[in-house]
């Protein structure tokens, strides 16, 4: 992000050092790096009081940069494609209704969108299936485009957001038919996950009720070292993000529920993230120069924070030309789509705006999305693409019901 280093292609990069891990992280282990990772992890812990901090740092950062490279419904999460021709559009919808048909959605059901960010699945629910839906986030950002988004379509009578953490919701208060969770139980933490399913229990039908989770999952091979550590991600993109395995969602849906919500059905879609996560990226840097680059970012202060990442003062070195900053001048390649480093005047400039002469943040009011924030979020973009092109992480949906509901039955079969 500083922009000393740039590569050809960021993903391959990833997928190197991912092939290579083993023999890379031997030679910078120690107990005392351990120890700390250990230490750091636990600051972003997801209580009830740091849930709405670490859910505001990523998703209220400012509607217009969301906008920017998501499609038209707004859906922050993994496509479902039907092939290389497909649009993202349609892979999001597709990916929308294949929630809706497992699930088992009906016209009279009661549906909570747990973690509905911008209300894309809300709305194909209510639209789709003439049901009533229950959105809850703790994104200010998200629950107003959300609940303009309703009453345009003209179905406010049927869709609610609430700004609430999935631990205040009243079980007393509250019975769903059907309950979808849409990639939000990534912000959960692994100490949490049995209070999640714990609280979807409470929440849910007791004899015809059903769960549908779609998480990004951390392979079982390196789950108990991931616990324990602090990656890129938690650190500047998903504080108190928490990718859990599979087996730990399943065991954890387990003790929630005292065995009382099984898996139904398992299928993972990592190759299908790779993709939604190169065209995100190639949206983001497509419009980055004529959205963010005058616009105002909304949670400034989550940008000026990245300010102390000053650039070398060549920022012109390449791993492909074999060097790191050293100082000495070169020249940049214009032609490299996946630069890291970008041009010096403007890493320069990007400095400019986030610190005054003295080499402290600026006020917030002048913080802007820099260069440094460009650079962060490409190599997000291609951090994760690697990460599921590779299967290191995996794009599941699970399906969870009661033990003897025989809505999920096929009729045919039995007769």
């Amino acid at each position: 992000m500083a922009g000393e280093i740039a590569v050809s292609s960021l993903v391959d990069f990833v997928r190197f050092y991912i092939y290579n891990r083993a023999a890379l992280d031997a030679a910078t282990a120690s107990p005392v790096v351990s120890s700390l990772m250990y230490l750091a992890s636990t600051r972003f812990g997801n209580s009830v009081l740091n849930t709405a901090s670490n859910v505001s740092a990523h998703y209220d950062l400012g509607n217009e940069m969301f906008e920017m490279f998501l499609d038209s419904t707004l859906t922050y999460s993994c496509a479902v494609w039907a092939g290389p021709d497909d649009t993202l559009e349609a892979a999001q919808l597709r990916k929308l209704d294949m929630l809706i048909d497992k699930a088992g959605v009906r016209a009279g059901d009661y549906v909570l969108d747990l973690g509905c960010g911008w209300g894309s699945l809300a709305l194909r629910c209510a639209e789709r299936m003439g049901c009533r839906v229950l959105g809850i986030t703790l994104s200010t950002e998200q629950k107003e485009v959300a609940e303009r988004r309703i009453a345009q379509a003209g179905l406010a009578g049927r869709i609610e957001i609430m700004l609430v953490d999935y631990r205040n919701l009243d079980p007393a208060a509250y019975c769903f038919d059907k309950i979808i969770s849409l990639e939000m139980v990534e912000h959960v933490g692994y100490e949490y996950l049995p209070v999640f399913f714990e609280q979807c229990h409470q929440l849910l039908h007791p004899q015809h009720g059903v769960l549908v989770v779609q998480a990004s999952t951390m392979n079982e091979e390196r789950y108990a070292e991931y616990r324990r550590s602090v990656d890129f991600i938690n650190k500047h993109i998903f504080p108190g993000g928490h990718c859990p395995s599979v087996s730990a969602l399943v065991g954890a849906a387990a003790a929630g529920s005292r065995g009382m919500l099984m898996l139904e059905s398992a299928a993972n879609f990592p190759d299908h993230y790779a993709r939604t996560l190169r065209v995100w990226r190639e949206r983001f840097l497509c419009g980055y120069d004529k959205v963010l680059a005058t616009a105002t970012p909304k949670n400034a202060q989550l940008v000026l924070q990245e300010g102390g990442l000053r650039p070398c003062a060549s920022s012109t070195s390449t791993l492909a030309r074999g060097g790191v900053c050293s100082g000495a001048d070169a020249s940049d390649d214009d032609d490299d789509d996946d630069d890291t480093s970008g041009h010096a005047s403007d890493a320069d400039s990007a400095h400019t705006h986030t610190h005054g002469g003295d080499g402290k943040p600026a006020a917030a009011a002048t913080a802007a999305y820099d260069d440094v924030f460009r650079r962060k979020w490409e190599y997000y973009f291609a951090y994760c693409e690697g990460a599921f092109a590779t299967r290191t992480l995996g794009c599941a949906q699970l399906v969870f019901t009661r033990t003897y509901n025989e809505e999920l039955s096929n009729p045919e079969l039995l007769g």
